[in-house]
């Protein structure tokens, strides 16, 4: 009888879910604990989660319509309510799935070498961690196109007209709508596919009635009431450069120097180059179509989310344009097939840490936005408004604490407090601002936030300064300014003294 020397090994696979655990470990350790910084769009679908959650009503419904990052939100806020690390924790696990899903896509369309090293490196970059950290809206939009790709697969491996793949990305395009303008990518891209897809002619009719369906089930109802409703206030046309700039650093500078824009530059030329070269690739695949056309579609507004997109389509596109076969380079070593594509990677590798720990330094230290120093007045305001509360005798009636902001979602979060959008501005019947009229729009209101450089805030920001003792400046910084509503307007006469 002979005995052989067993030898413990690892499938590559496990390898693979070991990685993405020690790397989601890691991340979690580098996130901020407080609740500044945070999306808005995010902080309002928490919020709602929450309340949905806890079944307490909310001021947060008056601030419209939410996206549906509720529902992913819904299984954190029902186990852990009130704790935005838990949802944190929950952003990070949909970044490891939309990495899990890139890497199977790319592996199976050129090995896994193109797929380990893009896949590595969107992980580590900055803009990644910046995106967890404020949940933001990149690493959904990511999310949905990954799993867009594989729903595809698992669709046209088995096309039978409304089984449950059918239905999923229906349901994946109006989640995919809801998040942001590049979010239509997605139900776009899977409607050039369903043109030549396995479905009989009759169904495939039903499949694209279906996909246009739930896009304008979401689009005309923003049309019809306010812009403001759907997409959260996103600023169009807006800060390309600086967002690009942030897969670096994964902040926004707060100066608009040339330097703070060459960064930006080098991204830009960098993802025009890859577009060019390898734009028949990206348009004869789903994902591929999906991330191109959510590029063009999110240069719109230039967020980070689009610079999350852009990121992707460098990594996923233009790195393996870098890489040869063998077949391609004979009678050649491994150095000159692959060593300056290593020494790339690796620059690239320790740029993005030396952000990653730039930007764990600043989220120790408690720096804050702009915006985020106006809200930590408004919590100041709050706290103290609270402890008078508990100080006076409990028989004397006290006028409630109400904040109207222009961010209502991370104020509450930050303030605890009921929090309202900001009013809408008062006109007289010529069209002209108000102040009176804007006055009797406050009743009830304690404070009010908002940034009065803003396009949309100037007339607003008019009737305010025209009211005098009414309104007082509790707090002026760069990022806004804090108004205190001092006395309310008196009720209407009936004829009655």
């Amino acid at each position: 009888m002979t005995t052989s020397q067993q030898t413990f090994s690892i499938s590559p696979r496990h390898q693979g879910y070991f990685a993405l655990a020690l790397w989601g470990v890691i991340a979690l350790l580098l996130l901020r604990h407080d609740v500044f910084g945070l999306d808005e769009g995010a902080a309002r679908a928490l919020l709602v989660s929450w309340s949905i959650a806890d079944q307490v009503a909310s001021s947060v419904f008056h601030t419209g319509m939410p996206d549906l990052r509720t529902l992913v939100y819904l299984p954190a806020s029902y186990l852990w309510s009130g704790n935005v690390f838990a949802a944190k924790g929950l952003s990070a696990l949909m970044l490891a799935i939309a990495a899990w899903l890139l890497y199977g896509w790319k592996n199976r369309a050129a090995g896994p070498e193109a797929a380990l090293l893009p896949t590595g490196l969107l992980l580590i970059s900055p803009l990644a961690l910046q995106q967890i950290d404020t949940l933001g809206v990149g690493v959904f939009l990511l999310m949905a196109f990954a799993l867009g790709g594989w729903l595809d697969v698992r669709f046209r491996a088995n096309p039978r007209p409304f089984n449950g793949w059918f239905f999923a990305q229906l349901g994946l395009c109006a989640f995919s709508v809801s998040l942001h303008p590049a979010g239509l990518a997605y139900p776009l891209a899977l409607a050039w596919s369903a043109r030549s897809g396995p479905l009989e002619a009759k169904y495939r009719r039903y499949f694209l009635g279906g996909i246009a369906l739930v896009a304008l089930f979401f689009l005309v109802p923003k049309y019809l009431l306010s812009m403001r409703l759907l997409w959260n206030d996103l600023a169009w046309f807006h800060g390309h450069f600086k967002s690009l700039g942030s897969v670096f650093s994964g902040t926004l500078p707060e100066e608009t120097g040339a330097m703070q824009w060459l960064p930006g530059a080098c991204v830009l030329a960098a993802t025009g180059a890859v577009v060019f070269l390898r734009g028949r690739a990206l348009w004869s695949d789903l994902t591929g179509r999906t991330l191109l056309l959510g590029l063009l579609l999110g240069a719109l507004v230039g967020d980070q989310a689009w610079a999350m997109i852009a990121l992707s389509i460098v990594l996923y596109f233009g790195l393996p344009m870098l890489l040869r076969s063998e077949q391609d380079t004979p009678n050649r070593g491994f150095m000159r097939q692959r060593g300056w594509v290593l020494g790339l990677v690796f620059i690239g590798a320790t740029l993005f840490m030396l952000g990653d720990k730039a930007y764990f330094a600043q989220g120790r230290s408690g720096t804050l936005s702009a915006q985020d120093q106006v809200i930590k007045a408004v919590v100041v305001a709050a706290e103290s408004d609270r402890a008078a509360r508990d100080a006076e005798d409990s028989d004397k009636k006290r006028p409630m604490f109400i904040v109207a902001s222009e961010w209502p979602g991370r104020t509450m979060l930050a303030c605890k407090c009921n929090t309202l959008p900001l009013p809408p501005v008062a006109r007289d019947a010529q069209g002209q601002p108000d102040p009176q009229a804007q006055l009797a729009k406050l009743r009830g209101v304690t404070y009010l936030l908002l940034d009065p450089k803003q396009t949309a805030n100037i007339d607003l920001a008019r009737n305010l300064a025209l009211l005098g003792g009414a309104i007082e400046t509790a707090s002026l910084q760069p990022g806004g300014v804090l108004l205190h509503v001092r006395e309310e307007p008196a009720p209407k006469a009936d004829g009655k003294k």
